[in-house]
């Protein structure tokens, strides 16, 4: 009656045009209220002035006094995202001594006043981008000690006034995505009292010129001129760069944008500067010779991806400390034409989607074998092409190697032990490649193997020898393999993985799984089955382990109530989109269902058939006699009655034989 009574004021608020009271306005998070987009002109009475987190984000606060929140002293974090602010007046936020976190993103802020921030003693990040701020001078934040400031894609055209900001403790400084032409050495001398671990990024803004030097001397974590090229090449940036020393720098640009010519000259200034990581994605470069790596003699990782690289020169003398190669997306035939003589430190080399420019990327025989320190090899996605079997003879030299991706590339015929020059793999990854192999144990030298994917390989798990030698796998991956008559059975099928913990065996076309199959897998958390044509969802696991199983988009009616009815407070079990039926016969299910619903994942999506209609089970009300019990008590009776009626006759023909032996007698 109560909540019926609720509902009738609300709907006649509502149809009266009043706004609902403020309770149902906001929702309670941790340790705070989110009252975003309600339309809301001030804080609600429900909000308690202890509160520590606030989301008042997507309402209507066209001007914030020293009133709008003076008596939320607690604040930690308060979230003012289009709020459509244009006035900020002084003492806005005076009693907010605790604020850590102010988010002002997306407002208009036309005035704001110089003692506006003040009483914002702990504040440490300020973010605000999208706003109408032109000019850092106009933003009163020199007395903050701010370890993030954001303040990107604004309508900055100029850095004056960033010398006001204090650097102290400075973390983050971003100003991308604004419209500032110029830097020279004056505007950045504020970084002389930075910590070294600053990133600032300039991304987006479009550069016209730079003073030269005008980072001398100076120290950064990193620095990002990603896409500031729509008018000088990467030339004028790396003069202005010279002297400077940051641990990363972004020279790329983005999918679209207008790229000039790389050149050796263009990266003179490159010498220079001292950097570790050097990004230089999707520039075009005229031309790669010996002079153009002169001035990468200190680089540790060079991303490369989509340069137009087609080949590379045969003798790099200057790239001995380089650990990690990026050359994703370019136009390279070979693996051989990396010249990997060139690089005997690489641990990590990318050589994905080459299959986008030269239609297939060949892999010849011991191409990689000068990389003997490689640890992380990926020629995914780049229609590998290999030389006779694969692939002992090609990882010939890459004893190393703990994760290959081969997945998304042309059919291969394995060799009987293709993994043979690789024994340290940690993971493995094939997925959607056809693969040809023997009847011995592929994967039998990969002892420490951890993760492998072959999901959509045609390699069933009807292999007799398949994860022989894999006693340190954890995960295993075969989805869209399909099994051999749809029936899972052998129960020494998991013996040689003790250690799993996640398996995968979605789309397998399996009808069945029969059996002690999973004994030996105590370690296993996620088992999927998804999208098989499983009817019944029986004891497959044991009940008190800790597990997600994954059973959607089966054909399963009924659920035996052993195989769930034990899943701990940790496990969950995935019955979705399945034709469970609503009958006596699920009974144990349904009432299961009703008392464990956060146990079922996708509870929404859960349904069963009662009379042609789709309802949760939780809203399924049936009436089910024990018919078993009744079956039994009614034999039992009948035996009773059987019983006594035997017992009855026996007496009566007693007493006849008696009362005929008196009559005789006489």
């Amino acid at each position: 009656m109560g909540r019926k009574l609720i509902l009738c004021v609300l709907m006649f608020q509502l149809v009266c045009g009043q706004t609902p009271p403020a309770k149902y306005q906001c929702l309670q998070i941790v340790n705070g209220y989110d009252c975003s987009g309600r339309n809301l002109e001030s804080v609600p009475d429900i909000v308690s002035n202890t509160t520590q987190n606030l989301d008042f984000s997507f309402n209507n606060l066209p001007n914030l006094y020293k009133s709008t929140f003076g008596s939320f002293s607690e604040l930690l974090s308060l979230d003012l995202t289009r709020c459509r602010i244009d006035l900020m007046f002084e003492d806005a936020f005076v009693a907010q001594a605790k604020l850590q976190t102010l988010i002002l993103t997306g407002n208009p802020l036309i005035f704001i006043s110089v003692e506006a921030f003040s009483g914002l003693k702990s504040l440490a990040h300020l973010i605000m981008p999208q706003t109408a701020i032109g000019d850092l001078e106009h933003l009163p934040i020199s007395k903050l000690q701010l370890e993030t400031l954001d303040i990107s894609s604004s309508s900055l055209h100029t850095l004056e006034g960033l010398a006001a900001i204090c650097m102290t403790k400075m973390k983050l400084l971003n100003l991308a995505r604004n419209h500032i032409p110029s830097i020279s050495a004056s505007d950045l001398t504020v970084f002389k009292g930075a910590k070294e671990d600053l990133e600032v990024s300039f991304r987006s803004n479009d550069i016209l010129s730079m003073e030269p030097g005008a980072f001398r001397s100076l120290r950064f974590r990193s620095l990002d001129f990603t896409n500031c090229f729509a008018r000088v090449d990467v030339s004028v940036v790396l003069t202005g760069l010279e002297g400077v020393t940051t641990e990363t720098l972004r020279l790329g640009t983005f999918e679209g944008e207008r790229r000039w010519d790389i050149t050796a000259v263009s990266l003179r200034s490159l010498c220079n500067v001292t950097v570790s990581h050097l990004n230089l994605q999707m520039q075009h470069w005229a031309g790669v010779s010996n002079a153009t790596f002169e001035c990468m003699g200190g680089l540790k990782i060079l991303e490369m991806t989509q340069l137009h690289i087609n080949n590379f020169p045969d003798k790099i003398t200057t790239m001995g400390k380089l650990s990690e190669l990026n050359l994703d997306r370019n136009a390279l035939k070979n693996v051989c034409d990396i010249s990997a003589h060139s690089f005997p430190s690489l641990k990590s080399l990318s050589m994905r989607d080459m299959g986008v420019y030269v239609g297939k990327l060949i892999f010849l025989n011991s191409c990689l074998q000068n990389l003997s320190h490689l640890e992380y090899l990926d020629l995914s996605c780049s229609e590998l092409k290999v030389e006779g079997s694969c692939c002992e003879k090609h990882l010939q030299g890459l004893g190393h190697l703990r994760l290959l991706n081969l997945s998304y590339n042309s059919p291969m015929q394995w060799d009987a032990l293709p993994f043979s020059a690789t024994p340290e793999l940690r993971h493995l990854d094939c997925e959607h490649v056809r693969v040809n192999l023997s009847t011995s144990a592929p994967f039998s030298n990969l002892e420490l193997l951890e993760t492998l994917n072959l999901s959509m390989t045609t390699i069933s798990l009807a292999h007799p020898r398949l994860l022989e030698g894999l006693k340190s796998l954890v995960r295993l991956e075969l989805s869209e393999n399909p099994v051999p008559g749809g029936m899972l059975s052998d129960p020494n099928t998991f013996k040689h993985v003790p250690l799993l913990e996640s398996l995968v065996l979605a789309q397998c076309q399996l009808t069945a799984i029969t059996g002690d199959l999973f004994r030996n897998l105590t370690k296993l958390t996620y088992a999927d089955f998804s999208a098989n044509y499983l009817t019944k969802l029986g004891t497959f696991f044991s009940p008190a382990a800790a597990i997600n199983l994954n059973f959607a988009h089966n054909r399963i009616e009924l659920v035996d109530i052993d195989s769930i009815k034990g899943l701990g407070p940790n496990s969950s079990v995935d019955l979705s989109y399945n034709p469970l039926v609503c009958n006596c016969s699920n009974i144990e299910f349904i009432d299961w269902a009703k008392a464990n619903a956060d146990k079922l994942m996708h509870f929404g999506d859960t349904l069963c058939n009662l009379t042609n209609q789709r309802v949760k089970p939780s809203e399924v009300n049936l009436v089910c006699t024990n018919f078993a019990g009744l079956e039994a008590f009614c034999i039992a009776v009948l035996i009773i009655v059987v019983v006594a009626a035997v017992v009855a006759i026996v007496k009566k023909a007693v007493k006849k034989t008696q009362r005929y032996e008196q009559y005789t007698q006489l």
